[in-house]
């Protein structure tokens, strides 16, 4: 055993002898909400929850929606940006995008902050009428059920269908603190039935590790406050601070992924059957599944080896869903942050005001925008031959579109370049989309 492994081995029997405080000083059970409670807290839960989602529906889609998306799809297609902007579909508060693509086997592609909806063409045959990807973002703001809900009543808009959701993947994590040194910790240490155990870095510092990847059943163990430095993720945030996070600590995320053929190894398809079942399916994988032992070089049975003090509290956790939402206003646009805008403009901003050697913020706004209109005319003028306005107009309904914050409606314009030969387009676009 190496010097580093026998100093955490050494450490960690450290952190287990303090882990006993007498009965009367002993925390509640954690939960969602609840933090280890120990005299000198090593472990804080900061939040349960499910993290990616895939559903499928089965059934069909409605003749007249077939046609129509075909045509919406062949607007996305379309080389005139006012086409393009009409590439929608609205479904309730969803203002979903239609994309120029769909996916294999899928001919349709619906998408906005909350769902990416796959949707198959024509009728009849053993493919599902929906794939849906579940936003983590909306997850984190409302029940599995409403989601459940809310996405029965948006594929039955699109096709006759029973509305059960059968899960094609689920993803259950556990965010917490810890004051273990996940980095230390040796390889031998994990015992799991998965086939591959890899650990990751980036910039020299130690990121997580990544147990069975690609099978059916999956784990990571990382540390999120950096992914969401690539990720922005910035809502959990928020939520971790509700359960005491300081807004600076390192917080790691165990996850388990969990497929269609593990789930089906449970007796679990359905969504409303996988949710009575996931504090199992948690117990399993952090009990049967992967582990994390202390070494013992006196005993070469590894299974008899002690399970670390973290890991003993993760198996302990009480499976509930109850948190509260992050916030009541919550929307399917798919909109980037405006602090990020703010920055965007302000590098814009100061780089024109290097180049034209201005020193004053309120000069370099006006100047900017000025020589940017008078540029952005003769552009439009010249190489377009549009008009600046209308230029401006069709860019900003791209946008609408990408974001999911509007319905674009088509103008008198858009009606006469829509001609029967763009119709017709359509309609063949259609027919061949079905072998016809």
């Amino acid at each position: 055993m190496s010097k580093k492994s026998q100093e955490w081995k050494a450490a960690s029997r450290g952190a287990g002898a303090q882990r006993q405080p007498p009965a009367r000083e002993r925390a509640a059970p954690p939960t969602n909400r609840a933090s280890h409670g120990y005299r000198k807290v090593e472990y804080r839960l900061l939040r349960v929850g499910v993290d990616s989602l895939y559903l499928s529906f089965y059934g069909d889609l409605f003749p007249a929606v077939d046609n129509e998306l075909a045509q919406r799809k062949y607007y996305a297609q379309s080389r005139y940006p006012d086409e393009k902007t009409l590439a929608q579909w609205v479904v309730g508060n969803h203002i979903f995008e239609i994309l120029d693509k769909g996916q294999p086997l899928f001919a349709y592609t619906l998408r906005d902050n909350s769902y990416r909806i796959s949707l198959r063409s024509g009728q009849g045959g053993k493919l599902p009428l929906a794939y849906v990807k579940v936003s983590s973002e909306l997850l984190a703001h409302k029940p599995l059920e409403a989601v459940a809900e809310e996405l029965a009543e948006v594929i039955g808009r699109l096709g006759e269908s029973d509305g059960v959701a059968m899960v094609s993947r689920i993803d259950l994590y556990a965010d917490f603190q810890t004051d273990t040194d996940i980095g230390a910790i040796p390889r031998e240490a994990w015992i799991t039935q998965g086939k591959g155990i890899d650990a990751y870095s980036r910039g020299g510092k130690f990121t997580g590790w990544v147990f069975g990847a690609g099978a059916t059943l999956s784990a990571r163990l990382y540390d999120k406050t950096i992914e969401i430095e690539k990720s922005h993720k910035t809502y959990f945030h928020e939520l971790w601070k509700r359960s005491g996070w300081d807004g600076d600590s390192t917080v790691w995320r165990l996850e388990f992924q969990f497929r269609r053929e593990a789930l089906g190894s449970f007796r679990v398809s359905r969504l409303d059957r996988v949710q009575e079942k996931l504090g199992g399916l948690w117990l399993h994988a952090v009990i049967i599944w992967l582990r994390l032992a202390i070494p013992d070089p006196q005993d070469s049975n590894r299974g008899r080896w002690p399970i670390h003090p973290v890991w003993e509290y993760l198996g302990q956790i009480r499976w509930r869903l109850d948190d509260e939402p992050l916030t009541r206003s919550y929307t399917p646009a798919r909109v980037p942050s405006l602090d990020r805008l703010y920055r965007m403009f302000i590098g814009l901003l100061t780089s024109y005001m290097a180049v034209r050697g201005l020193r004053v913020y309120g000069e370099g706004c006006i100047r900017l925008m000025e020589d940017c209109r008078a540029n952005l005319e003769t552009w439009c003028r010249e190489k377009l031959e549009i008009e600046f306005s209308d230029w401006l107009d069709q860019k900003l309904a791209l946008k609408v579109r990408q974001f999911n914050t509007r319905h674009n409606v088509r103008t008198v314009r858009q009606d006469a370049k829509t001609s029967d030969k763009v119709e017709k387009n359509a309609s063949d676009y259609y027919d061949k989309s079905r072998g016809e």
